[in-house]
């Protein structure tokens, strides 16, 4: 399994890259990479084209999955579907780059989901029945009916939700107390309480 931050959005409503800023002295990017490579995991950062010159600047470009150009897709798919075509053989455990708050024991959860039943095609969290596609693990055989989808004309939209009425997904209810750590953040007005 990879890891894979995604950090290839376009930051509209911030007015800057989000993966860039920085919490605790720490970049929104290397948040994320730290809470997933606590989970022993190889990850990668998923980024757009004109991100990655600078995102190299910071990790490597050993570290970084750029969107592939020949994907007809928009959004965080592109991002998945590039990683997925870069790393066939791997399930991809996701997590966007603006989830600041997220707990690692959450992360865990989903990692102990899959090991008690693996006959899904994606595990996810909802809150208040809505998915949360951006915090999950996506499994390849999974991933591989999405491209195939996509190359046959067979993938109506491209949003996540989408993808995932595509697939069997495994969806674990978040408990009120949790409903925080599921914050993305995309504006300085939200992230001035932090």
């Amino acid at each position: 399994m990879l890891g894979i931050v995604l950090c290839g959005g376009q930051s509209l409503r911030m007015g800057t890259d989000k993966g860039l800023l920085s919490h605790q002295d720490k970049l929104w990017a290397q948040v994320a990479f730290d809470k997933l490579n606590s989970l022993n995991l190889q990850v990668k950062f998923s980024v757009n084209p004109l991100q990655q010159e600078t995102y190299a600047g910071y990790f490597g470009n050993k570290q970084l999955i750029v969107d592939d150009p020949s994907l007809d897709v928009r959004g965080p798919l592109l991002g998945v579907l590039s990683a997925y075509l870069s790393n066939p053989e791997e399930d991809l455990f996701l997590l966007a780059c603006d989830m600041l708050l997220m707990e690692i024991r959450l992360l865990e959860k989903l990692i102990y989901s899959v090991k008690a039943d693996d006959a899904f095609e994606a595990y996810i969290f909802t809150k208040d029945g809505q998915q949360e596609p951006l915090c999950g693990i996506y499994k390849v055989e999974g991933l591989k009916k999405i491209v195939h989808l996509l190359q046959t004309n067979g993938l109506a939209k491209h949003s996540m939700k989408y993808v995932l009425s595509n697939l069997r997904v495994c969806e674990i209810a978040i408990e009120d107390q949790d409903y925080r750590y599921f914050s993305n953040f995309n504006s300085h007005a939200e992230i001035n309480g932090l």
